[in-house]
């Protein structure tokens, strides 16, 4: 059994990952919190020591859901050595409108970095990683702020973005799920697909 590190996503905490935790097989895991206020490189690095305080050079499972799947993917892109295989669910690779829309209203800096064209999603885009990783595409969602222009959607970002991983990413594949973008988390074939990985030789 493969240990974990759960991510989750923007203005969210490690509690979102509880079904999963309850309903998979026991394993070891961390589910480290953080504020959108906070650098995301500087939370790569905080990421990482915490992997080496609990886990040591083991490689783990490594786990993002939403904007933590922009987290995971920069940390196995730089930590090559320490992540087994890259799960990264109902991710805003290109960002999503409704965080500009957000910022705009709101005049809120916590929405920033999940903008379309942000620095961290562009230098992102430029990255490697050459090991397996799993993309969960969410579908289903009617959100037209989400999906300006009519644009399939999860109900916070499109579809288009979710699929968008950077192409050096070479070990990718895709597996669209009708879910959306908190309800994947409570979702059993997300459930089993990650049971089969955690548990994998």
């Amino acid at each position: 059994m493969h240990d974990v590190i759960y991510i989750h996503g923007a203005n969210a905490d490690p509690d979102n990952f509880n079904y999963y935790k309850l309903i998979l097989p026991k394993h070891k895991s961390i589910s480290p919190a953080y504020q959108m206020s906070e650098n995301p490189y500087d939370l790569v690095e905080n990421i990482k020591q915490q992997k080496e305080r609990e886990f040591g050079k083991k490689p783990v499972i490594l786990v993002g859901h939403s904007f933590g799947g922009i987290l995971a993917g920069w940390f196995a892109s730089v930590y090559h050595a320490d992540v087994k295989h890259l799960i990264t669910i109902a991710t805003p690779w290109h960002g999503t409108p409704v965080a500009r829309i957000f910022g705009w209203v709101f005049a809120d800096p916590e929405w920033k970095h999940n903008k379309p064209n942000a620095d961290v999603l562009n230098l992102l885009q430029k990255k490697q990683y050459v090991k397996p990783h799993t993309n969960i595409v969410c579908t289903k969602g009617s959100n037209s702020v989400a999906g300006i222009g009519g644009k399939s959607n999860d109900g916070l970002i499109t579809c288009d973005s979710q699929i968008g991983t950077p192409p050096k990413f070479t070990k990718t594949q895709n597996i669209h799920v009708e879910a959306g973008h908190s309800g994947v988390l409570l979702n059993n074939s997300v459930t089993s697909l990650l049971q089969d990985i955690i548990e994998e030789k």
